[in-house]
């Protein structure tokens, strides 16, 4: 299964990297597309645009730094509204406020797509060492997602899901 992962600080980079380690195709994306390089050294993919990385992966994970980036992303030219659709998972972990998780899930399913809002708890060590916390809730068949990285890697620490 490849996934696709927008946003490379920090949390981003850490989450992608576990996923690489641990078998999973990834294909990345940052606004700085520089940021994807050491990715691409252990054998990521870069998608040219985020649009670029939902057409080509049946799931993709954001983890952005602030409301605005997370709305950006998807509401933009190139954004993940311009490919998103049936058979399409778009999981947010970007710590935002409601609203824009909101806005964010009713464009999403508007367009077919399924979203899952995944906020994690914990900080840079957590995330490299696959420790994170995931709160998430949304779409059923986005749990598909969360079972694979559960069963398959050590990417998290737990996971508590709510539908």
């Amino acid at each position: 299964m490849e996934v696709g992962f927008l946003g490379l600080g920090i949390m981003g980079k850490a989450m992608s990297m576990n996923l690489l380690r641990h078998g999973f195709k990834v294909t990345v994306w940052n606004r700085t597309l520089s940021k994807c390089d050491e990715l691409v050294e252990h054998g990521a993919s870069i998608g040219e645009t985020p649009a670029a990385v939902i057409k080509k992966c049946k799931y993709t994970i954001a983890m952005l730094s602030d409301p605005s980036a997370a709305l950006s992303v998807v509401f933009d030219k190139d954004g993940v509204l311009e490919q998103i659709g049936n058979g399409k998972g778009y999981v947010d972990m970007s710590t935002v406020d409601a609203d824009t998780s909101s806005k964010i899930s009713e464009a999403i399913k508007s367009k077919g797509g399924s979203f899952l809002e995944a906020p994690v708890s914990g900080s840079k060590k957590p995330a490299e060492d696959g420790q994170l916390v995931i709160l998430a809730a949304g779409d059923k068949v986005c749990l598909t997602l969360k079972l694979r990285i559960d069963i398959q890697s050590p990417c998290l620490h737990h996971c508590m899901f709510c539908c």
